[in-house]
């Protein structure tokens, strides 16, 4: 999850950076559970490791805290043109749903 406590502070509590910051990861980031599994299910690994490399890049610009090490080491896989698990890929998945949810009941407060 994102810790957004740090966030607000690394914002001086500016509120409005936060909401802005969550529509855009919400809006460039709405259809990535299916860009990851279709990428997945057809074993397109030079696009996975993009997925994951950038998904990495996002989330830490956002404290997310939970599940980087699982990001870079699917980023990690694919780069070596190694499949990751199932259970790993929809993991992910199931964390970016929290995420995702996160960030929408914190624009709704």
């Amino acid at each position: 999850m994102i810790n957004i406590s740090i966030l607000e502070e690394m914002f001086d509590g500016d509120k409005e950076i936060l909401r802005q910051l969550f529509e855009l990861y919400l809006e460039e980031h709405s259809t990535l559970s299916d860009t990851i599994n279709e990428e997945y299910k057809n074993n397109k690994l030079p696009e996975l490791f993009r997925t994951f490399h950038t998904l990495y890049g996002a989330l830490s610009n956002l404290c997310e805290e939970d599940i980087l090490p699982l990001i870079k080491a699917i980023e990690a896989n694919a780069k070596n043109h190694e499949t990751p698990s199932q259970h790993s890929i929809d993991s992910v998945i199931a964390e970016l749903a929290k995420i995702r949810q996160q960030m929408i009941d914190y624009l709704n407060d």
